[in-house]
């Protein structure tokens, strides 16, 4: 299969975009517009993911490259306001890493993020939310004696060092949302 270099250069185009807003966001100083941007980008760029899995199927790393496979399944990740099409691209997701067109930790964290919004608690620990301190915290995992060998089957840090990290971009963004507040 060729490389589809426009499909690819879309992807990573939509990607930046859906980047700049949330960075963005925490630099604004109207929060809820910038909030209102991200859901506006989250939106166009859900609709155009499922025009390309229609034509496609997956983005895999054969049609559009290991980058821009990577930033689709950041904006599948981001398409929290339709859980039914996260679901669908986990399943076409899983296809893919078990077809070497996607990497396993991708399909790590969308299967946390499909549980998450299902209610359910999450296999291997990639999801967080701030508390009422604006901490961030990790959402509820289950089996957490077997957390880190699930983890290291698809190539993710042990999650103490994963949590580490979490925390510490939160009280970084902690800071700046506290700072926008004042």
């Amino acid at each position: 299969m060729k490389l589809n270099k426009k499909l690819a250069e879309e992807i990573l185009k939509m990607a930046k975009m859906d980047q700049d807003a949330r960075f963005g966001s925490m630099k604004a100083k109207d929060r809820k517009e910038a909030g209102l941007k991200i859901i506006v980008i989250d939106k166009k760029n859900t609709k155009r993911a499922k025009e390309i899995i229609k034509k496609y199927g997956w983005p895999g790393f054969n049609l559009v490259g290991k980058k821009a496979g990577h930033m689709f399944w950041l904006i599948v990740q981001h398409a929290d306001l339709n859980p039914k099409f996260q679901k669908q691209c986990l399943k076409l997701l899983k296809r893919a890493v078990k077809d070497k067109q996607a990497f396993p930790s991708d399909e790590a964290l969308l299967t946390d993020r499909v549980l998450v919004n299902s209610g359910k608690e999450q296999i291997y620990g990639t999801q967080f939310h701030r508390d009422k301190k604006l901490n961030l915290v990790p959402r509820p995992i289950g089996d957490i004696k077997n957390l880190d060998k699930r983890r290291k089957s698809v190539r993710l840090e042990p999650f103490k060092e994963y949590q580490k990290k979490m925390e510490k971009r939160g009280k970084e963004t902690k800071k700046m949302v506290l700072k926008k507040r004042s």
